[in-house]
């Protein structure tokens, strides 16, 4: 048992610097106690049941009654997760304080992206589970965090197991996300859009980059009217950078090399634009 417990702490400093890359900054928590480690985790509980209910409830409004489903079945596993932590407390004697009071600790990035997917004006199922697969690994990236710096081998122990729980419903909803990718990549109009090149990837991003800028222009000049609504316009500005984020999908599931990169630096911008058109949405 000692072997394995070297063996399952020798990774840790690749598991860290993996941990780094899903958080995008320090939690800054210096020594993890048990009651620290009980009040995260039913904090990470209580959020994604949350977010799940959202989801399926984003899925039905979509009429996507299976794929809500799914995400009712993960909000009921979270539940039983929340049952469980409040008997850890109670078997610890620490009362867990409510989830809102507590929630600070939680790094900013693993709320973030639940906002962004639901403001989404095409929200598709696969990236709906794309999204929960996401920030299934950011929980378990913040529990091998917590687990560095677990003040004794309990709290670390129990910081490992809970982030072997989130993997756990990350492969889960990762099946569900690879079903959902070809359901839709069978559903799609006939004549996709062929890029094999860079050259071909740039010729096509200046097409679109015009398109989407006469789009853009024309929604603008709409906001200025009267009795436009401005949050029903935003979310027509996110339609051709969404549609733009499905052809580099596409292009980056074939790719390889200098085509991949270019396609991928292309959809890092895509995504931001629509992250700032989603919190302006929320302003409107």
């Amino acid at each position: 048992m000692d072997q394995n417990r070297r063996d399952a702490h020798s990774p840790r400093r690749g598991q860290s610097a993996r941990s780094r890359s899903l958080l995008g900054e320090d939690p800054g928590l210096d020594v993890v106690d048990m009651a620290t480690l009980v009040q995260i985790a039913r904090a990470i509980e209580d959020e994604a049941v949350r977010r799940y209910e959202q989801l399926a409830k984003l899925m039905d409004d979509r009429g996507e009654p299976a794929v809500a489903e799914a995400f009712r079945a993960m909000r009921d596993e979270e539940l039983s997760h929340v049952v469980a932590v409040d008997r850890w407390a109670a078997a610890l004697g620490d009362p867990v304080p409510a989830a809102e009071e507590f929630e600070w600790r939680l790094p900013a990035d693993l709320s973030s992206s639940w906002d962004d997917v639901a403001g989404s004006a095409l929200l598709t199922p696969y990236r709906a589970f794309a999204v929960a697969v996401e920030n299934e690994e950011r929980a378990f990236a913040f529990y091998s965090y917590l687990a560095a710096r677990a003040g004794d081998e309990q709290v670390r122990a129990e910081a490992e197991k809970l982030g072997v729980e989130e993997l756990r419903h990350a492969a889960l909803l990762r099946r569900w996300r690879r079903r959902a990718y070809h359901r839709e990549r069978r559903s799609r109009q006939p004549g996709p859009v062929r890029i094999e090149s860079v050259a071909m990837l740039r010729e096509f991003l200046a097409q679109q980059e015009a398109e989407i800028a006469a789009a853009h222009l024309a929604l603008a000049q709409r906001l200025e009217r009267a009795g436009e609504d401005p949050r029903h316009l935003l979310v027509d500005a996110q339609k051709p950078l969404e549609a733009l984020a499905d052809v580099l999908e596409a292009v980056m599931a074939t790719a390889e090399g200098e085509l991949f990169d270019e396609a991928a630096a292309a959809m890092a911008g895509v995504i931001e634009r629509i992250t700032r058109i989603s919190l302006r949405e929320d302003d409107a």
